[in-house]
């Protein structure tokens, strides 16, 4: 079901319209450069995610995990959760600013 109007709609058609084209111009434009080199990439991978795993034409190395296991992605994750579980607190206190 699709909700909003008409505008929703063109804009939606319009942006996807945009991204296709732009899909089509970088395997062009690559095509172009690269040759039979990107052709040869082309089949191996997949503009939909994890398709080509799926398919069999790549395989996640066994120690994949380990790209996820760093610093920085623990840490926008424990600021994420402190900030979701601290938003009653951040409630409480801007109910006492008074603006």
């Amino acid at each position: 079901m699709w909700i909003g109007n008409s505008f929703m709609l063109t804009t939606s058609a319009g942006l996807m319209a945009h991204h296709l084209f732009g899909c089509w111009h970088g395997d062009k434009r690559l095509g172009d450069k690269y040759g039979e080199a990107f052709e040869e990439v082309k089949t191996r991978t997949s503009t939909m995610p994890f398709a080509a795993i799926i398919d069999g034409r790549q395989k996640l190395p066994d120690d994949f995990y380990k790209e996820f296991l760093r610093v920085p992605y623990a840490a926008v994750t424990i600021f994420t959760l402190g900030a979701y579980f601290a938003h009653p607190l951040m409630q409480a206190g801007a109910f006492y600013l008074h603006w």
